[in-house]
């Protein structure tokens, strides 16, 4: 099992997209969100305020596939929620409750390299941890609420995400 091969050689090239999740870390306590400033070498959104996220990599599905003892045909339940977890972790130190992980939105885009991109916006709820940045990938962090947000200069549909999801905790909705 140990010997999972991933490929895409034989794959559709015109089918292939990056899969991302971009994670709204929901702090419940105060109601507020993380954000991150990107590098200003980053090659989508330089400079820009974000959520925390990153792609989903072969070696994610074949290293989840070993450690629960399942068939490749067999799938892994929740793979965007451990992603958000994971990203949680490296580009910001937190731990998140991958259990809490909803799927807001999601949307197809063409990166300024031509990449096509299907990303996933979720939540997750923050649990523990000191936000520590990824070396070179982030220059800033905020813990914002919903109308402190627009203070910053942020990719177009970071507010209205944030605002939507932060109201829906505010009504008790979550």
């Amino acid at each position: 099992m140990n010997n999972i091969q991933i490929s895409t050689a034989q794959a559709k090239q015109d089918k292939l997209f990056y899969v991302v999740a971009n994670i709204i870390i929901v702090n419940p306590r105060d109601n507020s969100c993380l954000i991150l400033k990107r590098s200003e070498s980053e090659v989508v959104h330089p400079g820009k305020w974000a959520f925390p996220g990153g792609k989903l990599e072969h070696a994610d599905v074949r290293n989840l596939l070993v450690e629960k003892g399942l068939k490749p045909i067999d799938g892994i339940e929740n793979i965007l929620g451990i992603l958000a977890k994971r990203e949680a972790k490296e580009e910001c130190g937190l731990d998140v409750d991958s259990e809490t992980a909803d799927i807001i939105s999601n949307k197809v885009f063409v990166r300024p390299d031509g990449i096509p991109v299907f990303m996933v916006v979720m939540t997750a709820e923050y649990t523990t941890g000191d936000v520590r940045l990824e070396e070179a990938a982030f220059t800033d962090f905020a813990w914002v609420n919903s109308s402190e947000i627009s203070n910053y200069d942020c990719i177009d549909s970071v507010p209205d995400d944030a605002k939507r999801v932060l109201e829906a905790y505010e009504g008790g909705k979550k």
